[in-house]
């Protein structure tokens, strides 16, 4: 009868086998240690606050482009070889500043022609209508010649205009936004030159949601609003109420809402930045407070007893927005638990990691 050959182990195995077991001896015997050394209890490692004094704020938050109250793109109303454009952007313009100039020598010929006859014109519905007060003219030749003189009058008013608007200039007292035109080229009447902005009458538009606006219809003036300007390094503004839509749109149910921007130019606030938009509803100051995600489950609220142990309370914040809620006057010394509190049971003693300040106010 054959019987099976033993298995022979190699001697690496079996060293890394040994290895093992000394390693897992020495965490027992550590463990061991340990628990002696805390009464067989185990510390659970928890990081606490305490409540500070601060302020909460409902808030609505949206977004927003800056924009300006007065936004104008010139435009010729003639025709013609565009000869000059002064505008480049960032220039500051004053009211009837000169900014283009349209090729004017063929409305200037126009004029001087439509001048001629219309004082050719005058002159001889003058002379007929002396005649036609003496009784020397007919009645068909003076209604003849008041015809011809106001057609000319016309004619040499409409070549004035012409001229006129062969010169185009600032309607406003602003800056140069963009250039939208060359000299040199042809221009048809109504092609854009370029676009002045006023920098002193800058205002953001909101769309609110449409649940918001009995609120907005009551309170529309005493809302406080605010913006901050990411490019800017979320530099703060506060805002100045102007405009509240009286309907809501049905396309995106939200309602219009414009405020205006009190210096904003001179703190570098430009048309077209991007802005976050904070609508306050209702705000409370002076109260302790704690952050959100110091909540544990089931509405628990963890705390360290006098014995430096874990308990609890079943609490519902009733006031609070996205980052903190309010807790009563009689909890502001109590130091709760932030961190751990989802791995601990009622009256387990604690590590507490941290060094907690008791009391103070939030920045």
């Amino acid at each position: 009868m054959n019987f099976p050959k033993a298995r022979r182990i190699s001697p690496f195995k079996a060293a890394v086998f040994a290895v093992l077991v000394l390693l897992l001896a020495l965490i027992l015997w550590f463990a061991r240690g340990t628990a002696r050394r805390t009464g067989d209890e185990f510390l659970a490692p928890v990081i606490t606050l305490y409540p500070q004094l601060g302020t909460i704020e409902k808030t609505i938050g949206l977004s927003s482009l800056v924009e300006t109250g007065r936004l104008i793109t010139l435009v010729p109303r003639v025709a013609g070889t565009l000869i000059r454009l002064d505008a480049d952007p960032g220039r500051a313009l004053a009211r009837n500043d000169l900014v283009a100039q349209v090729d004017s020598a063929p409305y200037n010929q126009t004029y001087l022609q439509a001048q001629a006859a219309f004082l050719t014109a005058q002159s001889t519905f003058e002379r007929v209508n002396n005649l036609y007060a003496g009784e020397a003219a007919t009645r068909q030749q003076f209604e003849e010649a008041r015809t011809a003189f106001e057609a000319a009058r016309a004619q040499y008013e409409l070549a004035r205009l012409n001229l006129d608007y062969a010169t185009i200039r600032s309607p406003l007292d602003g800056v140069v936004l963009s250039r939208h035109s060359t000299e040199g080229g042809t221009v048809a009447a109504g092609t854009p030159l370029a676009t002045l902005g006023d920098l002193e009458d800058l205002r953001i538009k909101a769309a609110v949601p449409e649940i918001h606006y009995r609120f907005f219809a009551s309170h529309w003036e005493d809302v406080p609003a605010r913006i901050t300007v990411p490019a800017l390094g979320d530099e703060a503004f506060t805002l100045r109420p102007l405009n509240l839509a009286p309907y809501v749109s049905p396309e995106n149910r939200s309602f219009l809402v414009e405020y205006a921007i009190p210096q904003a130019a001179v703190r570098g606030l430009r048309p077209g930045m991007f802005v976050k938009v904070a609508f306050v509803l209702e705000s409370r100051e002076a109260v302790y407070r704690l952050p959100l995600r110091i909540m544990g489950s089931q509405n628990r609220l963890w705390y360290v007893d006098d014995e430096g142990r874990a308990q609890f309370i079943e609490f519902i914040p009733e006031f609070f927005n996205d980052e903190f809620f309010q807790i009563p006057e009689e909890y502001g010394g109590a130091q709760f638990i932030l961190e751990g509190q989802h791995f601990i049971a009622p009256g387990q003693k604690l590590n507490i990691l941290n060094v907690p300040q008791a009391g103070g106010t939030d920045p």
